[in-house]
């Protein structure tokens, strides 16, 4: 089956910042330790420190089903005109046969408890073991599906763009009821099995050739352009700025607040 991939003109692959290729001897040994090493749940080292994580456990899990694995970390994309921020960012996206995969990961280690009524919209809330208070976060399923969306739009329609977000850390408690898209590492061996049996089938996404791969990284390389994380960084500071000298709440379903639990 031919994709819109197949038929643009070849070009030579750039190389995204941040990109590798999967390698088949990866120790875990490294990951499992940064694991155990205590962050805070918020800010930049945590976001870091739970990418590397979640990189080795996505490249152990996708590796076996794909002959063809690319790592892209921190992957910056312009947003659309009128957007909060004029850029976004994706911890981390997957190329391989079966399309892009992309993963907001979370460095939490305390209980999630996701709460959700018919009147009001989802609300986050992390709660460390054995306390009765919830500490209220952004909806990360919300932040991931708004810009996955954006991106989709600017990709072929016949390229499957999939979103996840990834709690790479053992020990997370997920309570209530979750989102398809929220994940653990012991869900990612059946997450990439599926992928490849839906590159395989007739209605689904075909499998893409080492050439549509090729072009899908340069389109990737192409919509990031000179953008760099420092740039995303600078934009949502720039925001967050803004919206604390107006005395405005940020965009989307987030209700920052303390949270009793019964």
């Amino acid at each position: 089956m031919t994709t819109a991939l197949h038929k643009v003109s070849g070009r030579p692959v750039l190389s995204l910042r941040g990109l590798t290729q999967a390698h088949p001897h990866a120790q875990p040994d490294a990951a499992a330790s940064l694991a155990r090493h205590p962050f805070p749940l918020d800010g930049e080292q945590a976001t870091t420190t739970a990418t590397t994580v979640g990189i080795r456990q996505l490249e152990q899990a996708f590796k076996p089903a794909f002959g063809r694995l690319h790592v892209l970390q921190n992957l910056i994309i312009p947003m659309y005109e009128g957007s909060a921020v004029p850029t976004a960012r994706f911890d981390v996206a997957l190329v391989c046969e079966a399309g892009v995969y992309l993963f907001e990961v979370k460095g939490w280690r305390n209980a999630v408890v996701y709460r959700k009524t018919s009147q009001a919209l989802p609300r986050w809330f992390l709660r460390q073991r054995d306390h009765s208070l919830a500490r209220e976060v952004k909806d990360p399923a919300w932040q991931c599906g708004r810009k996955t969306t954006h991106l989709r739009s600017l990709l072929p329609p016949d390229l499957r763009v999939q979103y996840f977000v990834l709690l790479p850390f053992e020990g997370v408690e997920l309570q209530g009821v979750m989102p398809t898209a929220v994940i653990t590492p012991q869900d990612l061996p059946y997450i990439a099995r599926v992928a490849r049996s839906n590159g395989r089938s007739e209605h689904g996404y075909p499998l893409l050739d080492d050439a549509a791969i090729d072009r899908t990284l340069q389109l990737l390389a192409d919509l990031q352009g000179d953008l760099t994380i420092d740039d995303h960084l600078r934009n949502s500071r720039g925001m967050s700025e803004r919206n604390a000298a107006k005395g405005h709440a940020p965009r989307g379903p987030v209700h920052r607040g303390v949270l009793k639990l019964q």
